[in-house]
């Protein structure tokens, strides 16, 4: 899936810590994305040609078959997929795609059965978000629940194609298009508007939550904080990723047209707007040339990356984590990749925290591990249990 511009050499960086990479699954057609329920030991992968399958251990099964709706063309495909908050007992789960029929975009609800059987009769469309119907790009295709926000999706659009938004879509407070939307999503389908989204009685559309971004393909909420991160993808000089800290960005414009990254964007005379939130940090095309947002690891088995948000490039396919405290820019260091250049399509995290990164290519690879929370509490009240039996011996 060719996500935006070739790139013809990248320059070198600083080496950062070395990355123990697994390769753990092949053979899987184009996909772009990877998550799982929460405690689930399943990997569910998405492709974009409409098909999710599970993968546990070796053994990999069809769980979704979608594609005689999807239309892939271009960036068009599935693209994304939620876990209700509560999937472990109403088994309710969420699609983003592009109708293969009209060209939108549509976010679904799908519910599994008692045996864990996807039920393609409980199908109902929860919104659709009207796309320029002769462009096939900036569709982006993420959507997410917070665990400090329950009960609310967050999906994020593209601008709807093209070259410098022509339609200044991510700007219009009146388009659904650029922007991160959050919704509350009806059992039987359809959505309500929570009250507390910053356009509700004033100017502009009731679902918007943010604005101002060009194809913020891929992004996350850290499990741990409940930080927003944003992988945005820029346009031909900057690379940016943005992040709304528990609490904030409601309401934030990430710039673009006007500014692509930390730059006005090149050809584009508009002003800029006084409400500009500036990413926490972008690159440019001596870099890379299109930001694969990622994950702030949370699974324990990797102290060098606990607490870091890692995050890639799909062209030149390069793997960097990131340190901030409070909003403000740390270290940002570069770990060894299983990617070449055109390859990386997404991160993803498994049930228990554990980092993945996935390849167009079929490939899926660990990068870093998760530490049973069960086990290591087990384990910490076994030591804890000794120690004091180790005491009341030497007391004795």
């Amino acid at each position: 899936m060719k996500l935006f511009f070739s790139l013809a050499a990248v320059a070198l960086a600083a080496a950062g810590p070395a990355l123990a990479y697994t390769q753990v699954g092949s053979g899987y057609s184009q996909p772009v994305f990877l998550t799982a329920p929460l405690g689930d030991s399943r990997l569910f992968v998405v492709e974009k040609g409409g098909l999710i399958k599970t993968q546990q251990g070796s053994s990999v099964s069809t769980w979704l078959d979608i594609s005689s709706q999807v239309d892939t063309n271009g960036e068009r495909g599935l693209l994304g997929l939620a876990f209700d908050p509560s999937f472990s007992s109403n088994g309710r789960f969420y699609v983003d795609y592009i109708d293969k029929t009209t060209l939108n975009t549509v976010v679904a609800s799908y519910t599994v059965n008692a045996s864990g059987t996807v039920d393609l009769g409980s199908a109902h469309t929860v919104i659709t978000v009207a796309q320029p119907a002769g462009r096939n790009n900036h569709k982006a295709g993420w959507i997410g629940f917070s665990a400090n926000d329950p009960g609310n999706l967050y999906i994020a659009t593209g601008d709807g194609g093209s070259g410098n938004d022509p339609d200044n879509n991510a700007q219009n407070l009146n388009s659904n298009l650029g922007k991160l939307l959050r919704i509350t999503p009806q059992a039987a389908g359809g959505y309500t508007v929570p009250g507390n989204n910053p356009f509700v009685g004033v100017a502009g559309n009731d679902e918007i939550w943010a604005y101002g971004l060009r194809n913020p393909y891929r992004n996350s909420f850290d499990r741990q904080t409940g930080d927003l991160w944003i992988g945005d993808v820029g346009q031909s000089t900057r690379e940016e990723v943005d992040l709304a800290l528990l609490g904030t960005g409601r309401g934030a414009n990430y710039g673009w047209r006007v500014r692509e990254g930390s730059v006005a964007t090149p050809g584009i005379s508009d002003p800029t707007p006084p409400n500009l939130t500036n990413p926490l940090y972008d690159y440019g095309r001596d870099v890379g040339g299109t930001v694969i947002g990622g994950y702030v690891y949370r699974g324990g088995a990797d102290a060098s990356l606990q607490g870091r948000y890692v995050f890639g490039d799909f062209l030149s396919g390069r793997i960097w984590s990131l340190q901030q405290s409070g909003g403000t820019l740390g270290s940002v260091t570069e770990l060894a990749t299983p990617f070449g250049g055109s390859t990386l399509t997404s991160f993803g995290e498994g049930g228990n925290g554990a980092l993945y990164a996935v390849g167009i290519d079929g490939h899926i690879y660990l990068l870093a591990g998760a530490v049973p929370e069960p086990a290591s509490a087990a384990l910490m009240a076994a030591g804890l249990a000794a120690l004091g039996l180790f005491i009341r011996r030497r007391r004795a």
